[in-house]
């Protein structure tokens, strides 16, 4: 009998420590598959009143580049392009103006001063595509494009910072959130009207996997080995990549593009009843307009 219960015991022994090293392969093997978070790149530390004021440059540069949209699709380049083009960049320069407000209401709490954020009074708008992107509606759509996914990508790319910074992040984190929340609509909205009114062949979410039309973040920053990762979790771009890019934007351009407004963006109804009243003369233009696509 003593035997035999030594046997049985040592048999359960044995399948214990069967079962836990099958347990603990189980683990490492899920370790080794599972999707990881993103991996942040090496980036300069920004305190939370330089994550505003950087953020304000962006927001600012985004409010002109949609006023001189508005302008251009009263009388200029974007006039023939259709209503639901033209609503929408009044829709979004409000939203960008808001922005602009929201952001410098912020900075005097953090000692900064929205006054000093700057950007040029003629931007050089022609380095996003090597050419004038309000002459015509493609070409302002693949610009705002671009500038939309740049914006997203910038807002995220400061997350880390303002988590590190603590109680001292949390105003400038909170609007950083709403914002990019926001500027992520305007990038699908921008895809949605390339689409349907140009036929273009671009996906309505940013993808890792860059083509021309695309923003371009590095490879697989997500450090998930799973095909689609590029879809499922969003790039970011740090302000160092952000700059490289927005750098020749900020530069004076040698041929003044569309003057925007002096006046700040007015309600939809304004800005839509002013749109309409173009709309005759642009038929008249749209055909004699070799580069106009619609």
């Amino acid at each position: 009998m003593k035997t035999s219960l030594s046997s049985i015991a040592q048999r359960a022994a044995d399948s214990l420590l069967k079962g836990i090293a099958l347990a603990l392969s189980v683990a490492m093997l899920w370790l080794c598959i599972r999707p990881t978070a993103p991996a942040y790149a090496q980036d300069t530390v920004l305190t939370p009143r330089q994550v505003a004021e950087y953020a304000l440059t962006l927001e600012k540069l985004e409010a002109d580049f949609y006023r001189r949209a508005v302008t251009a699709a009263q009388s200029g380049g974007l006039a023939s392009a259709p209503q639901i083009a033209k609503d929408a960049i009044v829709s979004y320069g409000q939203d960008e103006a808001v922005h602009v407000r929201d952001l410098s209401a912020i900075l005097p709490a953090l000692g900064g001063d929205p006054n000093a954020v700057t950007i040029p009074a003629n931007p050089n708008y022609s380095a996003i595509l090597g050419r004038d992107p309000f002459a015509n509606p493609a070409d302002f759509l693949l610009a705002g494009q671009y500038v939309e996914d740049l914006g997203v990508a910038a807002y995220k790319g400061q997350v880390q910072n303002l988590q590190a910074a603590g109680e001292a992040g949390k105003t400038v984190l909170a609007a950083a959130l709403a914002i990019h929340s926001v500027e992520a609509r305007h990038a699908a909205g921008v895809r949605f009207l390339r689409n349907a009114l140009l036929d273009a062949d671009v996906n309505p979410w940013i993808s890792e996997n860059a083509s021309s039309t695309e923003v371009i973040y590095n490879e697989n920053r997500t450090g998930s080995p799973i095909p689609f990762s590029s879809a499922a979790f969003d790039g970011y771009a740090t302000q160092d990549e952000v700059l490289a890019l927005v750098g020749p934007i900020l530069t004076v351009a040698e041929q003044p593009t569309t003057s925007p407004s002096n006046q700040p963006a007015s309600s939809d109804a304004e800005d839509s009843e002013d749109i309409e009243s173009e709309d005759s003369d642009s038929e008249d233009s749209e055909s004699s307009s070799p580069r106009a696509l619609w």
